[in-house]
């Protein structure tokens, strides 16, 4: 009797777990088919090609601007001022005068010494016709000779004083300050101006440490002023000399660039930055910044290939290695990649390995520069 209610209720379970089940599966099945009805997951992002850039590392050092002409010019002689040819910051030309020490004086001495000195020479010639006749003697013609030389030199230290008195621009540039004044006493060896050549082209030194590769002439480095302008765009600057020895202090070796100095813009002392290259241009793959993406295992960007037919484009995950990352680009060794390849760029973060893609044209400007060169900045050393 017991038995039979045991059995009972066993079959009575199994049919309720059977109709359970079955009803599961039919539930499984109807969810599958109703997924079957929706169209695969898609996700429309903008498309960009993998170019080529040129890439050279190069090395942040600090220079300073140099003038090739530039000179303190100072007085050797104290004297009065008679005459100030110039203003502060005034141009001035090779030749002229800028500042005129009192030399009455030495204009008065000057008249005496040439007068004695035509003197000196009327008798020196006279005795020489006197030796000829055999009426001087030799010892007369050699008196004769030294007072013609000694006037002869009292006429020159004076003209060469005069000329010290008389201050003029050595060449072509553009004075300092000065408050010189006529009448003013000028004592020997004051500052009367720092002039500063008009050259075509101003030096630029700077220093690159001894582990660095030598840098041979005609090396091209670029510079940009330091100052408040952060957009400047930089110039290019090329070595012209290399110093004999190395700076025992920092162990640096010090260099000297040659830069066109285009409207003056350029002022000596002036502090510069200097990208400096440290190997040769290398090609490598250039991509937009925006398409490379950044997780636990690396940087990687989405390759777009035919998924086949009927099917459109499929994602696929490319890990990269980034060589330099800048605002609108980065450039990446080859691993994987190879230019003309189609990479996700905008809303590449959207995407999985494998997923449905559409594309839509990445505007020309986001692609500008994907021809031009490019440096990195390995280090930074002051000068």
């Amino acid at each position: 009797m017991n038995f039979k209610k045991w059995l009972f209720a066993i079959v009575g379970c199994a049919i309720v777990l059977g109709a359970l089940a079955a009803w599961k599966i039919m539930d499984i099945r109807s969810a599958i088919a109703t997924a079957k009805a929706y169209p695969e997951q898609i996700e429309t992002v903008e498309a960009g090609t993998v170019t080529t850039a040129k890439f050279t590392p190069t090395i942040s050092v600090m220079g300073e601007i140099v003038a090739p002409q530039r000179l303190d010019l100072r007085n050797e002689i104290a004297g009065v001022i008679t005459a100030v040819n110039f203003h502060s910051g005034d141009r001035v030309r090779a030749g002229q005068l800028l500042i005129q020490l009192d030399v009455a004086v030495e204009k008065a001495n000057l008249e005496g010494a040439k007068a004695k000195a035509e003197l000196t020479r009327v008798v020196h010639a006279r005795i020489v016709k006197l030796v000829e006749s055999k009426v001087a003697t030799a010892g007369e013609l050699d008196k004769a000779q030294a007072d013609l030389a000694a006037a002869r030199a009292d006429i020159a230290v004076l003209e060469r004083t005069i000329e010290k008195k008389t201050l003029h621009a050595p060449f072509n540039g553009r004075a300092g300050l000065h408050n010189f004044e006529v009448g003013q006493f000028l004592p020997a060896n004051t500052l009367v101006a720092s002039l500063i050549g008009d050259t075509a082209n101003m030096w630029v030194d700077f220093q690159m440490p001894q582990f660095y590769p030598q840098l041979p002439a005609g090396t091209q480095v670029s510079l940009v002023t330091i100052g408040n302008d952060n957009n400047a765009v930089p110039v290019t600057a090329s070595v012209i000399a290399e110093n004999t020895v190395l700076n025992a202090n920092n162990r640096s070796r010090a260099y000297r660039a040659s830069i066109a100095n285009d409207s003056q813009r350029y002022i000596p002392y002036t502090v510069v930055q200097l990208a400096v290259p440290t190997a040769a241009p290398q090609t490598l793959l250039q991509v937009p910044a925006i398409a490379v993406l950044n997780d636990p295992l690396g940087q990687y960007v989405y390759i777009l290939h035919d998924g086949g037919p009927g099917q459109g484009l499929r994602a696929a995950r490319q890990q990269v290695q980034v060589k330099l990352m800048e605002a609108d680009r980065a450039l990446i060794e080859s691993t994987g990649l190879k230019s003309g390849d189609l990479i996700a760029v905008a809303g590449a973060f959207k995407l999985y390995q494998g997923i449905l893609v559409k594309t839509r044209d990445r505007n020309p400007a986001d692609n500008k520069g994907s021809d031009a060169a490019a440096t990195v900045k390995t280090d930074a050393v002051s000068r």
